[in-house]
């Protein structure tokens, strides 16, 4: 019997990389022991190593890591419950697995659409491309806005495949005819949502954890706003990129505003309707 995705973090600092490779070897060995104690095998051939570093420092690589018999070294990227991260945390090598997928899913697709209705060509198109550009699409938030844009294109492709729209036809009157958000807006949406249900304690308690509610030391004004606290970070590439302070900054656009919580249900038809109308959805919790 095998265990599945067993992951192990360490962190490593400049000039002791020597250092972390001995920490995370002994966690192996105790890692090896505890399964062998409890009939499971850990299978060597099959475990990876990511060194996840900033684009803008060059680091050394590490060693590579001893498991038992074998030797591993530090692969380019990893794929992590269905998203492929690089050593920067980029996406970039994500993003086109990800276009390469919707656009074999869109030609297929393309094959049999003179023998389809509208609603059963969009009912394949959110089987088979909608599902692979929503999937963990709240890691994109803040990527690059060109990198953005190669699943914007693919969006724009699945919309004049279901309405049979010309490429010259412009393309915003299209999604909102069919009542579907732009990528970076349903990006926005996926965390908007999952802050609401982080709230509320109907998600996962990890997810739950991460969102503080802001309480001042004395009573003011922004008591009744329902703000978040911003954690202290110590990178602006990474430690902007965590989820309570994405949140704050979507919340920041509307400052002041009352928020009056009715539901997660009530939430949804609320953005919908106001995308419907021409208008971005708010950015509140």
């Amino acid at each position: 019997m095998y265990a599945d995705d067993l992951q192990l973090y360490v962190s490593v600092k400049q000039g002791e990389q020597h250092l972390a490779i001995s920490t995370l070897e002994a966690c192996l060995r105790d890692v090896r022991y505890w399964m062998k104690t409890n009939q499971l095998v850990l299978n060597d051939n099959k475990t990876e190593i990511l060194h996840v570093t900033s684009q803008k420092k060059r680091s050394q690589e590490l060693p590579p890591v001893h498991i038992g018999e074998t030797q591993v070294s530090c692969s380019g990227a990893v794929r992590d419950l269905g998203v492929t991260l690089d050593s920067h945390l980029s996406l970039r090598q994500h993003l086109n697995i990800v276009c390469r997928k919707a656009s074999f899913a869109l030609y297929r697709i393309g094959k049999v659409r003179h023998l389809l209705d509208k609603q059963t060509t969009e009912i394949l198109v959110h089987s088979f491309v909608s599902s692979l550009l929503d999937n963990c699409n709240s890691l994109l938030f803040d990527i690059p806005q060109k990198d953005i844009a190669k699943l914007q294109r693919i969006q724009n492709s699945a919309a004049r495949l279901v309405s049979r729209s010309t490429k010259r036809k412009h393309i915003t009157p299209v999604l909102k005819e069919l009542h579907w958000l732009p990528i970076s807006f349903r990006i926005q949406y996926k965390l908007l949502i999952t802050t609401f249900k982080a709230i509320h304690r109907t998600c996962p308690s990890y997810l739950s954890d991460l969102i503080i509610p802001y309480v001042p030391a004395r009573p003011l004004r922004s008591s009744s706003q329902h703000l978040l606290t911003i954690p202290p970070v110590r990178t602006k590439s990474f430690g902007n990129a965590i989820i309570s302070k994405t949140e704050k900054y979507l919340d920041s656009d509307e400052p002041g505003a009352k928020k009056e919580i009715r539901g997660a249900g009530y939430y949804q038809d609320d953005q919908i309707k106001k995308v419907e109308m021409g208008r971005p959805p708010s950015k509140e919790a």
